[in-house]
């Protein structure tokens, strides 16, 4: 049995349709438990959703039913906010009978081909796969010659498994069940004896493996987002086996997404899965993968589950953090420095790297990390860096901030009369000094917390984002082989 966490109702992120007029009519006999309710849930990706409730009755008996036909999947029977097991919904008519002392080793299929096959296959994967356990546990304890013995008959039972999965795709062809194990299928990696070199070896069983990864998928069969099988397999895809830079995730993405059509649940929730999964990534520039999405996908014409205003939020969103991708030059900015003398040109400064800081005098996390970043600078000042870092206030706090905590920087913050007097940023923009992106620097990079942290090359492009002084201090050490003094 598995515990659910949280089953989420239907009709949130999910808007599933009918498949026919049918209707359908789900009966289950539990014996051992009367008087009660119980729950028909349904996969829809990685997550669950209540679909139908039931009450048993006196004599063990809940019916599940309805005028419209369920569309195909993966349903689960749910009691006491517990899974107590799975069963294939893709006939009208489902009958089964099971008993409260072990709900899925006494279930028995009254009615239902799809649901005789999937337990049949259970049952026998069940079997199997304990006797690999004790296999297994013979394993430290055997010599050599005794774990190649123990090896050999693992994969033997691993290939019975295999086998037995083959032979149920062949003769029931057009059944969910066989879909499921299609899309189930691992590749079988050649072994490449001919090459002798164990690197080219990996390289090539690597992008076997990439390359037949999705062999046997039906991207048609929308019965499979209803599934656990889609997301996961997908969720390993991207994560596991794609090489994790954006440009290969976007590449990937879109050739998933053409193999699907664009008005399918599939495409939705690959859509939605890529875009939210790489939003949220702590791989530093993987922001490209959400802009990518957004700009390609969250359109009017394809977005067909987001109303408009949404579509909007996310493309304005993606338009924001266009310029500010790993890559990209980096916006300009010219603000005012300390002696409220000089409009100092970010794109001007003349070094190796930048390191481009946003930041606020009032900002607790600000007052902890700027001091430690200005020790850390003194110790590479030396190489060609510089330090342009941008404050929220032009005022005596900020200045004293600055000379108590020794930030020998390139500091600079917006004056504050601008934020008064629109005579004045008329006359700053007009006569050159500075412009509208600089006096909005906090629109213009996206700054909704600080500290932000920026790493620009010679020629101001950003090479990383999102760092603090450790980070910043890894980054130099390890891709760019610079030290600071001890």
């Amino acid at each position: 049995m598995k515990k659910l966490l949280a089953i989420l109702f239907i009709f949130s992120f999910c808007s599933a349709t009918f498949a026919g007029n049918e209707g359908y009519k789900i009966k289950i006999k539990i014996n051992g438990l009367k008087d009660t309710t119980c729950y028909l849930g349904n996969y829809y990706g990685n997550k669950q959703y209540y679909k139908d409730t039931a009450r048993v009755d006196g004599n063990g008996v809940c019916v599940f039913e309805g005028e419209e036909s369920l569309p195909g999947g993966i349903y689960t029977l749910i009691y006491n906010n517990t899974m107590l097991f799975e069963i294939i919904v893709n006939e009208p008519v489902i009958e089964l009978e099971t008993d409260t002392t072990n709900y899925v080793k006494k279930l028995v299929v009254k009615k239902s081909a799809e649901n005789k096959l999937f337990y049949e296959h259970l049952f026998f994967i069940t079997e199997k796969q304990r006797s690999i356990q004790l296999l297994q546990g013979k394993m430290e304890k055997a010599d050599e010659d005794g774990k190649k013995k123990l090896r050999e008959d693992i994969t033997a039972i691993s290939n019975e498994i295999k086998d037995f999965r083959l032979g149920i795709i062949e003769k029931n062809p057009n059944t969910l069940v066989a879909s499921i194990f299609n899309a189930m299928k691992e590749p079988e990696v050649p072994n490449f004896e001919t090459e002798k070199n164990d690197s080219i070896v990996r390289y090539l069983q690597y992008k076997y493996i990439k390359d037949n990864y999705w062999d046997g998928f039906d991207f048609s069969d929308e019965r499979l987002i209803r599934t656990p099988i889609y997301h996961n397999k997908l969720d390993r895809y991207l994560n596991k086996i794609v090489f994790q830079r954006p440009d290969s995730i976007n590449k990937e993405a879109d050739w998933i997404l053409k193999q699907t059509k664009p008005e399918t649940e599939l495409f939705k929730y690959t859509v939605h899965y890529v875009t939210n999964t790489f939003e949220k990534s702590k791989i530093m520039g993987m922001d490209a993968v959400f802009v990518h999405m957004a700009q390609n996908y969250y359109t009017h014409e394809l977005a067909f589950w987001v109303d408009s205003a949404q579509v909007e939020k996310i493309q304005d969103r993606a338009k924001a953090l266009a310029p500010l991708l790993v890559g990209k030059v980096t916006p300009n900015l010219k603000l005012l420095d300390t002696a409220s003398v000089n409009w100092v040109n970010l794109h001007k400064l003349e070094a190796d790297y930048t390191i481009l800081v946003f930041w606020d005098p009032e900002c607790g996390h600000c007052k902890k990390e700027l001091p430690k970043m200005a020790e850390y600078y003194e110790t590479i000042r030396d190489q060609n860096i510089l330090v342009y870092a941008v404050s929220s206030d032009h005022n005596d706090a900020w200045k004293k901030f600055i000379r108590d905590n020794k930030m020998d920087f390139i500091n600079v913050a917006v004056p504050q009369e601008v934020y008064k007097d629109q005579q004045k940023v008329n006359e700053y923009v007009l006569t050159g000094k500075t412009d509208v992106a600089s006096l909005n620097y906090s629109a213009t990079y996206d700054i909704y917390s600080t500290p932000q942290v920026y790493l620009l090359d010679k020629d101001k492009k950003i090479i990383g984002k999102k760092l603090d002084t450790d980070l910043l201090k890894q980054v130099f050490e390890n891709q760019y082989n610079i030290k600071g003094k001890e």
